[in-house]
């Protein structure tokens, strides 16, 4: 008779039972150690990049669609977001009303906020740059987002109606907060 106290089964399933552990913290715990080398001007700014995204896909969908904005109309996002930034000096603060997100206090200021549909096209190149409609009007909206630190984004895939040669086969609704 053999002497040794651990059998081969006994060592397999501790080495099972500790790499189920291991696993499990690290996936439960993971956005919290991502978030360490984050700034926390994006991690502040993140939610409120995700809150205008979701509130414009579900303003501007379609009835009984999924992710289809309605663009070219007098309720489109296009005109919407013109309106908007005619009327709040480039600032997007009707969506930012709209969507909940003026949340400014004494010790910190309202997010700046830019929304851009982008192309799958364009996507495949590489680029981000905004698409540009019929009428030659690129699809952006808010203060230019380039050259900016600590930008906290959130995209959504959606298509626009009423856009010939737009979104084919989809575009990106992109929503950048500093």
């Amino acid at each position: 008779m053999d002497t040794r106290a651990q059998t081969p089964q006994d060592f397999a399933v501790g080495v099972s039972v500790l790499l189920v552990t291991i696993i499990g913290v690290l996936a439960f715990v993971q956005g919290s150690a991502v978030g360490v080398y984050e700034s926390p001007d994006v991690q502040r700014n993140q939610p409120i990049a995700d809150r205008a995204a979701t509130h414009l896909v579900e303003t501007y969908s379609v009835e009984g669609t999924r992710n289809h904005i309605r663009y070219n109309t007098s309720s489109g996002i296009d005109a919407s977001l013109d309106d908007d930034i005619a009327s709040h000096s480039g600032t997007l603060g009707g969506l930012k009303s709209s969507a909940g997100l003026d949340t400014a206090t004494a010790r910190r200021t309202n997010a700046s906020l830019n929304v851009t549909v982008v192309n799958a096209s364009t996507l495949e190149a590489r680029a981000r740059a905004p698409a540009v409609d019929d009428h030659d009007r690129t699809l952006a909206w808010g203060p230019d987002a380039a050259g900016r630190d600590n930008l906290a984004t959130t995209s959504r895939v959606v298509k626009l109606t009423n856009a010939t040669g737009q979104c084919d086969p989809v575009c990106w609704l992109v929503v950048r907060v500093w």
